[in-house]
């Protein structure tokens, strides 16, 4: 049977068109978003232009509204429209089936590196980035000082720089009177202020900044800055979800251990492997999304727990820096007495909304460092 179709219409409320495959009954179709149905429609609806063109007798269009609408807006173009029971999908009249062009070229060359997210991502998220990395160090494009550091970035998904902040930096965290776990403003108090002022010189040195650049391609911005001084266990979480980011996949989380004097420092969870773990579930739930589950595990725990994800415990010393990448799920252990961490959320200056450097805007500012860097706020 030849199926002839149109995708005519596509939104996060549902979709229109017309199939048809010969005189007869109508064709069911279905759409689809990761390989679960998320719609479905008789194809019946008269449409005079059809009929018009010759197709049968023009009753073969169809609308269709999605079960759980709306969906996000960033999956449509990898919502597919097909008759129910085939594999062959209905072409589109818009243009947002470029998933099909990455499809196709992956199916003709399935060697060629794609990134793990349908969002994009970092270069080092990529799944050929251990040979990019080796072309991008034969060119000159990332220094050679770089290749060890990035090749465990790569391949473990997070990086800890020793002993990298400058002396004197726990003395930051001292007597912080800060809202734990709640992000800085530089409006909440003088103590917020301080801390805000002196991160840009704590965090900016520059083996921190030499990293930083060679992860993300670009100056660092910082975009959100969270005291931690927990006395309970918290939850798996993945930066890219923290909160509605202008591109999820292009995250890195800097935790910076400000311990005492004394060399006590924190510890740190991470579920090994998880950075490389699929975008979606087997319900069709992206990691890279914002949810709000409070009774329920996120998508990145679902997926940690299907794939056997183990867990490791990193030590962070009170003048270390680890960089998190993008979907590691992490959990900070309590602190004892005198330990605070700071979380920064740090993306490429590329991608940077506008908003957030408007000075004195709503509490918000912008604190340059005379590299280029800036903390964004």
């Amino acid at each position: 049977m030849t199926i002839r179709g149109s995708v005519d219409s596509l939104s996060a409320e549902g979709a229109s068109g017309w199939v048809y495959g010969g005189p007869g009954r109508p064709l069911i179709v279905q759409a689809l978003l990761d390989g679960r149905v998320i719609g479905e429609a008789l194809a019946e609806q008269e449409r005079a232009d059809l009929s018009a063109a010759g197709i049968g007798d023009g009753r073969c269009g169809f609308a269709m509204a999605f079960y759980d609408a709306p969906i996000d807006a960033a999956l449509l173009p990898f919502v597919s429209i097909r008759p129910r029971g085939g594999d062959v999908e209905l072409p589109r009249t818009s243009l947002t089936g470029f998933g099909e062009f990455f499809r196709t070229v992956h199916a003709r060359h399935p060697g060629a590196g794609r990134h793990r997210s349908v969002f994009g991502g970092l270069w080092t998220d990529r799944t050929d980035a251990r040979r990019l990395l080796a072309g991008r160090i034969g060119t000159g494009a990332t220094p050679a000082e770089l290749r060890e550091p990035l090749r465990s970035f790569i391949g473990e998904g997070h990086l800890i720089l020793r002993d990298v902040l400058k002396p004197g930096a726990t003395t930051v965290g001292d007597g912080m009177a800060l809202r734990a776990d709640h992000p800085l403003d530089p409006g909440q108090n003088s103590a917020a202020q301080r801390v805000l002022e002196a991160l840009p010189g704590l965090l900016f040195g520059e083996t921190v900044l030499t990293v930083l650049r060679g992860v993300l391609d670009d100056q660092p911005t910082v975009t959100r800055v969270v005291p931690w001084r927990g006395d309970t266990p918290g939850r798996f979480v993945q930066a890219s979800a923290a909160e509605s980011l202008p591109s999820p996949a292009e995250c890195l989380l800097l935790v910076l251990g400000l311990g005492d004097p004394s060399g006590r420092g924190l510890l740190l969870d991470i579920a090994r492997g998880s950075h490389e773990l699929p975008e979606f579930t087997a319900h069709g739930r992206s990691r890279w999304l914002v949810e709000e589950l409070p009774d329920r595990e996120s998508a990145g725990v679902e997926l940690a727990r299907e794939f056997d994800a183990s867990v490791e415990t990193l030590e962070i010393g009170p003048q270390d820096v680890v960089l998190l990448g993008p979907g590691m799920l992490h959990r900070l252990r309590p602190t004892p007495p005198g330990v605070t961490a700071l979380l920064a959320w740090c993306l490429p200056a590329r991608i940077s909304p506008s908003r957030l450097f408007t000075a004195d805007v709503g509490g918000g500012a912008m604190l340059r460092h005379q590299s280029g860097a800036v903390v964004a706020l």
